[in-house]
């Protein structure tokens, strides 16, 4: 049987363009949900902050809700491709939470 996603716990930094909608952690939740291997971003926290000339480089970590139900290597290159994505420090795989 083929799930239709999957939920993983990351850590990743993503470039917030200065003037960005909302806040910091918008901006960055918004980077995030942008990428086309993500359905959506959970449980999401800054845990770090770079401020830049252009933009400010946000470190998150939370829950990601993937597109389809790729392997681990498969999903860290999808994100790490995505735009507005700096690095992927962490990455694994979590049972989804019941709804």
């Amino acid at each position: 049987m083929t799930r239709d996603h999957r939920t993983v716990r990351t850590r990743v930094a993503v470039r917030v363009p200065l003037g960005a909608a909302g806040d910091l952690v918008d901006g960055a939740v918004c980077v995030v949900e942008r990428l086309e291997a993500v359905d959506r971003a959970e449980e999401v926290s800054v845990c770090g902050i770079q401020p830049g000339m252009n933009d400010t480089v946000v470190e998150l970590e939370g829950r990601l809700r993937l597109v389809g139900d790729p392997e681990l290597p498969a999903a860290r290159r999808a994100l790490a491709e995505g735009v507005g994505v700096r690095d992927v420090a962490e990455l694994e795989a979590v049972d989804p939470v019941p709804a």
